[in-house]
């Protein structure tokens, strides 16, 4: 059974009873914006993520997938797997995410990075329009990326993902415009486009630049039937062919390069339409491999483990790759604390309390938390002290009812 079908069973029963009930399944919501490069309105889909922000950062800010043909089905499925990726019930192996959906006025047009009178593969008729694709980017730049980032929880860290037309896009942007998103997926790209000459061009864009953490992951999908293998249809020179011929062509020159931060994936079993959402479900744990800590539970809570340093450490290194601070999730740090406690590891729950007190000053949890571990060890003054800090920043029935309790 493929990753796709196990998926969709897994949802099936939850969706069945949705609408059994009559409740709508509420996955985004909509956003316009008036592009004066396009010279026209633009309309996004905009997912934030389900659940509620972390207890100890209420502003905490997300990276965001952009998504290229934004109405079809690839948006849904994006949403779909970032929510399993990045959701919740202790899963900190992936960053929970925005995903912006951007939606086609004239795909040809805004896709294409070339303008291009090739119609071995692609009809005469529906060329005449093409080339837009750095106009396009342009109002990515300039006026989609800074009204995401100034209207929604937007960290500065952004993913494309294009299929198709869109994976031609994603590609050369990251051979032109390499700084405008920090990571791309490129399913099944239209690198057949322009013969030869934008193939030749990317390359020579790419073979240029320097060694960067900047990811790239590629879907090839089973384009050319029965007929061929692999291997065998390289040597093919029909039109047919030339699309998947085009792929592996970019795939054998990005393999001579040996990136580390470049991976490709062959699906036997996927036409060019079918295989979106199973490349999205391997592209995002490739593009965030570097994020998930292997958290050694077996170790760390023995009171000989002297490795305390761990969780800060691992963010700093994500920090450096995300290109701006992320901290240790203070939920993650906090379970620590409070299973260190009640262990009674004095010492070193006390260092993992005051982890989130120097990481979340302004977070009323820090401070409630830490009187929690004062009032375990049987020091009312302090306890009071931090139960107090944190009314002030949160007055709840909850704190007065701790406060009431030492007085």
């Amino acid at each position: 059974m493929n990753q796709a079908l196990c998926f969709l069973l897994l949802f099936f029963p939850v969706l069945r009873g949705v609408a059994q009930n009559g409740k709508p399944i509420v996955i985004g919501t909509t956003d316009t914006l008036y592009s004066k490069i396009l010279g026209e309105k633009r309309t996004l889909l905009v997912h934030l993520p389900m659940t509620e922000p972390d207890a100890f950062a209420k502003d905490q800010k997300y990276p965001v997938v952009y998504v290229l043909d934004g109405e079809s089905g690839l948006f849904q499925a994006t949403v779909a797997i970032t929510e399993s990726l990045g959701g919740g019930s202790g899963n900190f192996a992936y960053p929970k995410l925005i995903v912006v959906g951007v939606t086609n006025t004239d795909r040809t047009r805004d896709l294409t990075p070339t303008h291009s009178t090739d119609s071995s593969v692609m009809p005469g008729f529906l060329l005449t329009n093409s080339g837009g694709g750095e106009t396009f980017l342009s109002f990515f730049k300039n006026e989609l990326i800074p009204h995401v980032e100034s209207t929604y929880p937007a960290a500065p860290y952004r993913v494309l993902i294009g299929h198709s037309f869109g994976g031609l896009l994603a590609i050369h942007a990251l051979g032109n415009h390499p700084d405008l998103f920090q990571s791309h997926v490129a399913i099944d790209p239209s690198l057949w486009w322009d013969t030869p000459r934008f193939l030749q061009e990317i390359k020579k864009r790419l073979a240029a630049q320097p060694a960067r953490e900047n990811p790239l992951f590629v879907a090839i999908a089973n384009t050319m039937g029965k007929k061929f293998t692999l291997q065998g249809v390289k040597n093919d020179t029909t039109a047919g062919t030339l699309p998947i011929r085009s792929i592996l062509d970019f795939d054998r020159f990005k393999q001579r390069q040996k990136p580390t931060t470049y991976q490709a994936k062959y699906y036997p079993d996927y036409d060019h339409g079918s295989v979106p959402f199973v490349a999205v479900y391997d592209a995002l744990p490739f593009v965030f491999n570097f994020y998930g800590l292997n958290f050694p539970f077996g170790d760390f809570f023995n009171p000989a483990y002297k490795n305390d340093t761990l969780l800060a450490e691992h963010y700093k290194k994500v920090s450096q790759r995300m290109g701006y601070p992320v901290l240790p999730p203070g939920e993650l740090v906090n379970a620590v604390a409070h299973q260190l406690m009640d262990m009674k590891q004095w010492k070193r729950a006390y260092h993992f309390f005051q982890l989130n007190l120097l990481n979340y000053p302004k977070s009323y949890a820090s401070y409630e938390a830490m009187g929690e571990y004062f009032e375990a060890k049987g020091d009312k003054k302090q306890a009071k002290e931090f139960y107090q800090k944190a009314a002030n920043l949160n007055d709840s029935p909850a704190l007065r009812e701790k406060l009431a309790k030492l007085d």
